[in-house]
């Protein structure tokens, strides 16, 4: 045994905000796609929300964990959530996530690494 006290878990989040943002599930679900291939994720199920009048939510469930993207049309921005227990670095994640969106005039980008520190739980 490793002597490790918690599971190994990575965490990362993108806040994308784009020119213009085509919210059809089409262009959502390719961009998808394109972050799951790049990272060589394997999804075992997929599922999605339409809001109405707008917006979106795709939730992925992998076998590394899960990946979830939602769209803001009215703030054209894309929220995406990607938990793994496997070793993807926040470098692997952020040029997955540019690659996915390079063709539609990102506006920014923002990449965070959620940690947990154990010294800090309750």
């Amino acid at each position: 045994m490793s002597g490790q006290s918690s599971p190994t878990i990575h965490h990362y989040v993108a806040l994308v905000k784009l020119q213009s943002l085509d919210n059809s599930p089409v262009f959502i679900r390719k961009a998808a796609r394109e972050i799951i291939k790049s990272l060589a994720l394997t999804v075992v199920k997929k599922t999605s929300h339409f809001f109405y009048p707008q917006g979106v939510t795709l939730a992925y469930i992998l076998s590394e964990s899960h990946l979830l993207i939602h769209t803001w049309p009215e703030f054209k921005t894309i929220h995406i959530d990607l938990v793994i227990c496997s070793y993807r670095g926040k470098d692997e994640f952020e040029l997955a996530v540019n690659s996915a969106f390079s063709k539609y005039n990102i506006e920014s980008i923002r990449i965070k690494e959620v940690s947990f520190d154990e010294s800090q739980s309750s």
